[in-house]
């Protein structure tokens, strides 16, 4: 045997022995015992929310077998959820109550719920979602057993026939545009506002979600509207929205604006703000080369010259800042080399999600700056998803 035909032969019977090596290894390969196939593979804290509600089951949950691929934990036990309680489907979102707390704390206070204080005093009591999805299945009045202390009848209409992508947060926000007249798709924009940081518990938000279902806008200008209009109730509790409209609220807005620039002229004041570093991005050729740089302000007076610079709002988020609800991120590109372009200001939640980017005037951002927020958001691990 040549010399070349020897290690044709050594080649083949490496790869043989490479693919046989794959196969025993697969072989042995052990299913996760941790996949639940019956109710009795399930975590303990699963099975609790199962017992605390056995005496509504239609079904037996021993008598469930899992036919599902899916090897999600949480897939397999809303599986099962449907098994033993479920005469009829039901919205996503009062289906994933069984997996997580609805956020709203239902406390009628016009402030954010980030910024309350430790127990506050309750208006109504917090809903029992998985009792109103077993109202829902199983073919009782939603309205009547449970959802009337919170949502009028058609509001409670609504909110079950929410879209599956909405939270139960934003499917109650919603609910109430469309019934107090929105189409489905202004609607749904203002479920995406910040109306989600507050309780649909206070009855003066609940009156912001109707305005702007009645006099529809953007998603940016109404998150503007509620930093102006939270602003406002805080300073002056009688203030109300009756018989205002959105081009006098506009009006209002801008002179906030104008006198929160005054007064915060000397602003004071720092914090420690996000763990993340500072960094910057090269793009373009060597002899083109563009440099992006994101900068967090961690000061007040750098929060106020941001929004000099930019001609927005954003040195009204000093005491969240300061609280650590949000950290603010400025975006600046050097190019030429040695000329600064104002790029955009960035806000971005403690819990790692984009809210909002804005450049000068609170324009939105351009494709170039866009891409960047999305590939630092790809390399830090942050949420950008609301951003377009």
């Amino acid at each position: 045997m040549g010399k070349r035909n020897r290690l044709r032969q050594a080649r083949r019977q490496q790869a043989t022995n490479d693919v046989c090596a794959l196969l025993v290894a697969h072989s042995r390969r052990k299913n996760d015992p941790a996949v639940a196939v019956t109710y009795g593979d399930f975590a303990p804290d699963y099975r609790a929310k199962i017992e605390t509600y056995r005496s509504f089951a239609l079904r037996p949950p021993e008598l469930w077998r899992c036919r599902l691929k899916s090897r999600s934990h949480e897939r397999r036990f809303i599986d099962l959820v449907r098994f033993v309680f479920a005469r009829y489907g039901a919205p996503a979102h009062l289906e994933r109550a069984w997996i997580s707390e609805i956020e709203d704390d239902f406390v009628d206070d016009t402030r954010p719920r980030g910024r309350r204080g430790a127990n506050p005093a309750r208006a109504v009591a917090r809903p029992d979602l998985r009792r109103w999805y077993l109202i829902a299945t199983q073919g009782g009045s939603l309205h009547k057993q449970a959802a009337h202390p919170y949502l009028s009848k058609l509001e409670t209409h609504h909110f079950l026939a929410a879209p599956d992508s909405l939270t139960a947060d934003l499917a109650f926000w919603q609910a109430i545009a469309l019934a107090a007249g929105a189409d489905t798709s202004a609607a749904l924009r203002i479920a995406q506002t910040r109306l989600a940081d507050y309780s649909v518990a206070s009855p003066f938000w609940r009156d912001v979600a109707r305005l702007f279902a009645r006099q529809p806008t953007t998603i940016p200008e109404m998150n503007d509207l509620i930093d102006f209009l939270g602003a406002a109730k805080e300073e002056d509790d009688g203030f109300s929205l009756k018989g205002r409209t959105l081009p006098a609220l506009r009006r209002r807005m801008q002179d906030w604006h104008r006198a929160l620039q005054k007064q915060q002229a000397i602003c004071g004041g720092s914090w420690p703000g996000s763990a993340l570093p500072d960094v910057e991005y090269r793009a373009g050729r060597e002899d083109k080369v563009a440099i992006w740089r994101f900068r967090q302000i961690k000061t007040g007076n750098d929060l106020f010259h941001e929004g000099q610079r930019m001609h927005h709002c954003v040195a009204s988020y000093k005491q969240r800042c300061i609280s650590g609800e949000v950290s603010i991120w400025s975006l600046a590109c050097e190019y030429p080399r040695g000329h600064i372009n104002k790029g955009v200001t960035i806000e971005l939640r403690k819990s790692g999600v984009i809210v909002q980017c804005r450049g000068f005037a609170n324009r939105q951002p351009h494709a170039n700056e866009l891409t960047m927020v999305k590939r630092w958001a790809q390399e830090r691990g942050l949420n950008c998803a609301g951003l377009t």
